[in-house]
């Protein structure tokens, strides 16, 4: 055996490989262990492993019961950050590449991925999900899918982006491996969490169309308006008047999710399965007729706004639900996250990816085979794709955003490592 044989050797891979784990997963916990507890929304506790909530994902919460009695809050970060660092090596593994241990950091900081990692939030679950169906040229595709679909349960949009990656495995990466991957994946992430709901909360109304419904009369309070005339129900009367009082306010310019102002203050008349059944699809309808040229307008805008110069974090001070103590005692609760210099370093860094991006776009496209420039080109789709959805579904929330700032991180680094090796496709 050779000098070179000797350095890539198994067990010298395995060894170099678990000191990178051990370096990423510092990484990517450090924002939490800075903070003094880990970075937290109001929706935390449906993800924490606490209790499960009604309208979330109930995979997380079922899955970190137990981490949750034995480490609290923790249990979501310390997964997140593993789960994250082992994805990076099983793509490195993948596409046979080691990048630069330092430039890899950079790029990890630069996509604000340590942010997302270090919170009680599933939406760091979306990038180890995405390398996962990646990976299925060489691992087994249906256990590759069953795990992608698992993670990508945590979130109501899972089930459609892993539709979306067979589409583009199909149309683009020509793989049949990764379109069953992608097909079991949204099978698997559908159908936990029809189940999940029946087996904990069988009576949860589900919502597919009252959110969107939610999102267009946020923008344009009139339809609200003019469905409670078509049906002459008194309560959507009057939540059409809340929300037209609740727009007057210049805070709420911005805002997309009146419909929970509306829920909670309404005391229990607005029925969600009502609302569901039989006013929802109407609203959406109206949409599509009613001064559709503004609310394109607004969605289009609301899509460049994830680009614009500004960043702003959902890990507020204060929150409407309680945490333990040592909440109260982090930088969060102290208003770091929401302070204007963390704010503008954010959007420094986030701008520092996509400069990166760009630039190995540009001296590393020519150096990459076909295969992996397919590749590259699914991955940037799969961005466009996931802002198009939040933009037409969400709005301005930047976290939605900021999760696939990771994939430009991934499509940097194979445009950086020279002539990648694609990865052959398994037999069947």
């Amino acid at each position: 055996m050779g000098a070179d044989d000797a350095c890539h050797s198994p067990s010298t891979l395995y060894v170099e490989g678990s000191d990178l784990v051990y370096a990423l997963f510092a990484v990517l916990i450090l924002p939490a262990v800075l903070n003094g507890f880990p970075l937290v929304m109001s929706d935390s506790i449906a993800y924490s492993g606490k209790g499960a909530n009604w309208f979330r994902g109930k995979f997380p919460a079922l899955l970190l019961t137990l981490p949750y009695k034995l480490v609290g809050y923790w249990a979501m970060p310390i997964l997140n950050s593993a789960m994250a660092a082992g994805a990076w090596i099983l793509l490195f593994r993948v596409y046979d590449i080691r990048p630069s241990r330092i430039v890899l950091c950079i790029l990890i900081v630069l996509s604000l991925q340590p942010i997302y990692t270090s919170a009680v939030l599933v939406d760091a679950w979306f990038f180890p999900a995405i390398i996962l169906l990646l990976s299925a040229r060489r691992l087994p595709e249906v256990y590759v899918g069953i795990l992608a679909g698992l993670l990508l349960s945590g979130h109501g949009s899972g089930q459609i982006f892993a539709l979306v990656f067979a589409v583009l495995a199909a149309v683009l990466f020509r793989s049949r491996r990764q379109v069953v991957a992608g097909m079991v994946a949204a099978v698997i992430a559908f159908g936990m969490n029809v189940l999940l709901d029946a087996m904990i909360m069988p009576e949860t109304p589900r919502l597919s169309k009252t959110f969107p419904a939610a999102r267009v009369f946020s923008v344009q309070p009139e339809l609200l308006r003019r469905e409670a005339d078509r049906s002459g129900n008194l309560v959507l009367s009057e939540a059409a008047d809340e929300v037209a009082r609740i727009k007057t306010y210049p805070e709420n310019k911005g805002r997309r999710d009146l419909f929970w102002d509306v829920w909670k203050t309404s005391e229990g008349e607005f029925d969600l399965a009502t609302f569901e059944e039989h006013h929802a699809l109407p609203i959406l309808k109206d949409a599509f007729m009613f001064e559709p040229v503004p609310l394109a307008r607004t969605i289009f805008l609301d899509f460049l706004s994830y680009y614009g110069p500004a960043t702003q974090f959902d890990f507020q001070p204060v929150l409407s639900e309680p945490f333990p103590e040592r909440f109260y005692a982090s930088h969060q609760a102290k208003g770091f996250f929401a302070a204007v210099p963390v704010e503008l370093g954010a959007t420094i860094l986030r701008y520092g990816c996509y400069l990166a991006f760009a630039a190995a776009l540009f001296f590393g496209w020519r150096r990459t085979g076909a295969d992996i420039r397919r590749t590259i080109i699914g991955i940037g789709l799969i961005a466009i794709a996931n802002d198009a959805l939040f933009a037409l579904l969400s709005g301005p929330p930047d976290r939605y955003h900021h999760r696939i700032l990771p994939l430009l991180a991934i499509g940097t680094v194979l445009l950086i490592s020279g002539r990648v090796k694609q990865p052959v496709e398994a037999p069947a």
